[in-house]
């Protein structure tokens, strides 16, 4: 059987409240009978001794003291008492029932007691006089006692059930109210459908766990959504990206297949189909990246930075002749030993690669900055571009695949570059930030040997 939240609550309320009035109302039921009972058994107490001064202290006392003690017992007199002499044998007050040796021995014992019998309150003192030594018992009956404590355990009954039910409707109305909120965000959650999955939830502005609770649902619709635009995206980029090397290969074949050719044009063709082959690979490298299938590879080589980069500025120079590189190697000869990185030269290469092309391409006709540099024991690597930068409020974005910023579309790209450069620094451990303003170029930042 299911059970609602607030269903849940209330009950749950419920049974506290019951639990807790149940043990108040037993402290209180036993502290009302322990009171009441020490307070009979004071005024027994005092029926006792009045009734020793009535009877035993009329030839010691003055008229006036006397008065004061006979005026006393009159008021009391409503109480039982007996007055027991040496041999046990009632000598004033009620002539049954006969309280039994072994309780007046004792009496006399402990000079003072109280105990409870067939129904009354009992209590016995030890009096020594000039007319012999007696004991004194007064006793009251309990009934009254019972009939108050009966009273008191109906009241608790009735406020026991006035409360249950009193809990059981406010806690209804404040889980209500309560979970106002919560009833709001599932009608909003019903209302996302898969074709638009951008939407995101109203934040209640609780500041508690249920606004963090939609906070964090949004960032997944977020993720979610974005993750459906890759996919998308994905699809046109592998068509676009194995067209070009495809239908390169494909046209080659069918003209080489229209008539017979010389063995150095089918060497020609073979150096043609090994570079498309190659660039298929490369492709395919990407592919893999960006998806993580390659991330246990085994690092087992030192690599010279300012030697990948000098390797990566000769292949761009075959692909933008025109471009202007600057590199400045800021590292004094007897520190030549910190230019290696112990990381894999192949992912290496494919990162910073696009990250200089991304500077190559963005600075058009100005220079594209590199500059490698120590900053306190950490080795630097600074790729800045003179070109559009990127607006503020989108840089948190450029690491997502596919992804371009809104001033980029007179600039050709597919917005996968940057996103599996920055897959690369991110799973080899090397720290980078990308600083950019709109109009002023943009600066990535990377540290190496950080945690090496």
């Amino acid at each position: 059987m299911n059970i609602k939240i607030q269903t849940r609550l209330t009950l749950l309320t419920s049974v506290v409240f019951g639990i807790v009035f149940v043990m108040i109302s037993m402290f209180i039921y036993g502290s009302f009978r322990n009171n009441a009972e020490r307070i009979i058994y004071r005024g027994l107490e005092k029926m006792a001794l009045l009734t020793a001064y009535f009877y035993l202290e009329e030839d010691e006392l003055s008229y006036e003291e006397f008065a004061i003690v006979r005026r006393d017992f009159h008021e009391l007199v409503t109480m039982s008492y007996q007055v027991y002499d040496t041999n046990n044998i009632i000598w004033r007050g009620s002539e049954t029932p006969q309280i039994c040796d072994l309780i007046l021995e004792k009496i006399r014992e402990e000079m003072s007691l109280s105990f409870e019998l067939d129904g009354f309150f009992h209590h016995g003192i030890y009096y020594h006089d000039n007319q012999g030594d007696f004991v004194i018992i007064t006793k009251e009956s309990r009934e009254m006692l019972s009939a108050q404590l009966n009273t008191l355990l109906w009241i608790l009954i009735l406020a026991f059930v006035a409360g249950i039910l009193a809990i059981i409707l406010l806690s209804r109305w404040i889980a209500k109210l309560a979970y106002r909120p919560f009833r709001e965000v599932i009608n909003q959650v019903k209302n996302i459908s898969t074709q638009n999955l951008s939407v995101q939830i109203t934040s209640p502005k609780t500041e508690d766990e249920l606004q963090a609770l939609v906070d964090t649902f949004n960032e997944l619709l977020l993720k979610i959504s974005e993750t459906v635009v890759i996919q998308k995206n994905f699809v046109k980029y592998v068509s676009h990206e194995f067209k070009t090397p495809l239908a390169s290969i494909f046209g080659n074949l069918e003209v080489f297949l229209i008539k017979d050719r010389s063995p150095e044009e089918y060497k020609e063709l073979a150096e043609k189909l090994i570079q498309e082959v190659h660039q298929l690979e490369k492709i395919l490298d990407a592919l893999l990246i960006i998806s993580d299938l390659r991330k246990d590879i085994a690092i087992t080589t030192s690599t010279r930075l300012d030697e990948l980069i000098w390797e990566i500025v000769d292949q761009l120079k075959n692909y933008y002749p025109n471009s202007k590189i600057l590199v400045n190697v800021d590292i004094s000869p007897e520190e030549m030993h910190a230019l290696s990185i112990f990381k894999d030269k192949t992912q290496m290469i494919m990162a910073l690669f696009n990250l200089i092309e991304n500077a190559v391409k963005y600075s058009g006709d100005y220079s594209a900055e590199i500059e490698i540099f120590k900053k306190k024991d950490t080795l630097c690597l600074s790729i800045r571009d003179n070109g559009i930068g990127i607006p503020t409020d989108q840089i948190q974005h450029v690491s997502k695949p596919f992804y371009r910023a809104d001033n980029t579309s007179k600039v050709q790209g597919s917005g996968i570059g940057l996103s599996i450069a920055l897959r690369i620094l991110e799973k080899n451990n090397i720290h980078y930030e990308i600083l950019s303003k709109e109009g002023e170029g943009v600066t990535v930042l990377l540290k190496f040997n950080v945690d090496d």
